[in-house]
């Protein structure tokens, strides 16, 4: 078994240089990442937060600030990372869209009750039970289940691209390689991996739509209605080249390969 070989400065270094080969590689994702931060930046600018009504707009900034981590952390060639912070950024929305619904849960959510511990579980047995119940979380449940299962525990799963077995020159016998980078094998695979990122965070957003109307004081609402629907647009043509992505990957040539979806 060898490690990677790596000290701390290479591997800041190597942060680095991934950061830089992202920006050049992902340079139509990134428009749309700023086009996503745009909205909720402009948003966030003009939010006027009531007293006693701080929990929504709190997590509506913390869910912005996990953008900007999940992004970097992808970038940089961290994928479990990642979807670490994606998760944590859909548990504070689903927090936050059990407040939207009911405000009289903001109080008990301050007190750190109990029902916002398992707010997951909940959503999704009422999701279970009756499928009109909180219609937005549908793809969000969904993305959740992927993080947890590639970016937020020591599972088996965790180590896609991060594995190696390499041949040795003795009989019956190979090398063990921990990748301390998570790379795409190719321009596609990291495309697919940004724009499912992009599609989790604009379903975050989509979430704190009726907060956002509320309290941005000022908002131009029309022209921010019409960039959400523009960004729905463009990231809806690139769900089609990842799905097809994700299909040739999970096709029968390449059975072996568990790619997250």
């Amino acid at each position: 078994m060898t490690p990677e070989k790596v000290d701390f400065l290479k591997f800041l270094g190597g942060e680095e240089q991934n950061l830089l080969t992202s920006f050049t590689n992902l340079r139509r994702e990134f428009d749309l990442l700023s086009h996503l931060d745009g909205l909720w930046q402009g948003a966030a600018d003009l939010i006027d937060v009531p007293e006693k009504e701080q929990a929504v707009p709190a997590l509506f900034l913390y869910v912005h600030f996990h953008l900007y981590v999940s992004a970097a952390a992808l970038m940089r060639g961290h994928l479990s990372e990642a979807l670490a912070s994606t998760r944590k950024a859909i548990d504070a929305t689903f927090a936050a869209y059990e407040m939207i619904l009911d405000p009289k849960q903001i109080e008990l959510y301050e007190k750190r009750d109990g029902h916002f511990q398992f707010i997951k579980t909940h959503i999704a047995k009422a999701r279970k039970a009756d499928a009109n119940r909180y219609p937005l979380a549908k793809a969000l449940l969904e993305q959740h289940e992927v993080c947890s299962q590639f970016g937020s525990h020591a599972d088996v799963s965790s180590f896609v691209h991060r594995i190696e077995m390499k041949p040795t020159d003795k009989p019956n016998k190979s090398q063990l390689f921990f990748h301390y980078f998570q790379i795409p094998r190719d321009a596609d695979q990291y495309h697919y991996y940004f724009v499912e990122l992009l599609i989790a965070y604009y379903h975050m957003l989509q979430v704190f739509r009726p907060m956002v109307v509320k309290l941005a004081v000022g908002l131009d609402e029309k022209s921010w209605e019409q960039g959400i629907a523009a960004l729905e647009k463009a990231l809806g043509k690139e769900v089609a080249a990842a799905e097809a992505y994700f299909a040739k990957m999970q096709g029968p040539n390449n059975p072996e390969e568990e790619v997250p979806a």
